[in-house]
């Protein structure tokens, strides 16, 4: 009789320990609900052994994610609204805009609706980038330069020039520099508002011919400010020296910083427009 109870009770307890295999399994193999989860939870490990996550090794066997995660980093500002606009997230995400980097970033599972958290890992990231020929006229703005080089410059980058005084500025860089042995005695302003420089030309060591160039106190410049975007005028003040004979040229942009500015905050706008989405001028941190 004793023997028929042991029996009956290891049977038991085989059976609860068998049910109880079958329920880890199914729970592990089943898929992970966030709302299921407690807030807190602790787990004790026995000395020797520890404790490995591997929900995501769990997650890799599924034939999708069980949520969106990542960054991507795109080149314009077109792409980014393409992006966003696909999401889908405008009820739960916000588009930040950074003036001081040119960024903008969209964080598509971000915290919206009051008490509603978001992971905030899912975002889309444009850092506009300056253009090559915004560099070199930035880079050589208030750099004085001698007439050849001065000539050399404009040439060089002639297609940035707009407006009616680009025929006059080429015409007078050519002109310096098709012309050797010009001395440059004085200057005078015009009623039109441009400058023009009396210069005599040597021909042999006894003989000259005399000579007037009128130049333009500022032009127009036709820049893409950002790569893959659109052009953007500045306005340049010409300016030149006369010393010993000689002159040397230099041009100042017109507050180039905040034609920059003006630029980015009109792409924010039309990310605002176009997407759907609130735009936040700031950064979304980590």
């Amino acid at each position: 009789m004793n023997n028929e109870l042991e029996c009956t009770a290891a049977s038991t307890d085989a059976m609860e320990t068998a049910k109880h295999l079958v329920t880890l399994a199914a729970a592990a193999l089943s898929p992970f609900k966030p709302n299921d989860a407690p807030q807190y939870a602790h787990m004790m490990v026995p000395e020797g052994y520890k404790l490995e996550d591997i929900s995501k090794a769990i997650e890799k066997t599924l034939p999708a994610p069980h949520r969106k995660a990542g960054t991507v980093q795109l080149k314009s500002v077109d792409s980014l609204i393409e992006y966003a606009v696909q999401q889908g997230a405008t009820k739960i995400g916000y588009i930040y805009a950074d003036p001081d980097t040119c960024t903008l970033t969209a964080v598509f599972n971000d915290h919206r609706d009051g008490a509603l958290a978001g992971w905030r890992d899912h975002r889309a990231v444009v850092k506009l980038e300056f253009s090559p020929e915004f560099q070199t006229w930035k880079g050589n703005n208030k750099q004085p330069k001698a007439q050849d080089k001065f000539a050399e410059f404009i040439e060089d980058n002639l297609a940035d020039l707009s407006g009616p005084e680009s025929k006059i500025l080429l015409d007078v860089a050519t002109t310096i520099a098709a012309t050797t042995g010009i001395n440059f005695s004085s200057a005078k302003r015009l009623q039109n508002g441009q400058s023009q420089l009396i210069y005599q030309e040597t021909i042999d060591a006894k003989a000259g011919a005399d000579g007037k160039l009128a130049i333009p106190q500022t032009f127009q410049l036709g820049l893409r400010i950002f790569k893959n975007a659109d052009a953007w005028q500045f306005t340049a003040r010409l300016k030149y020296r006369l010393a010993s004979g000689g002159i040397s040229f230099h041009y100042e942009l017109d507050r180039p910083e905040r034609v920059v500015e003006t630029a980015f905050a009109e792409y924010t706008n039309q990310v605002r427009e176009k997407s759907g989405y609130t735009v936040l001028i700031g950064t979304p941190g980590q």
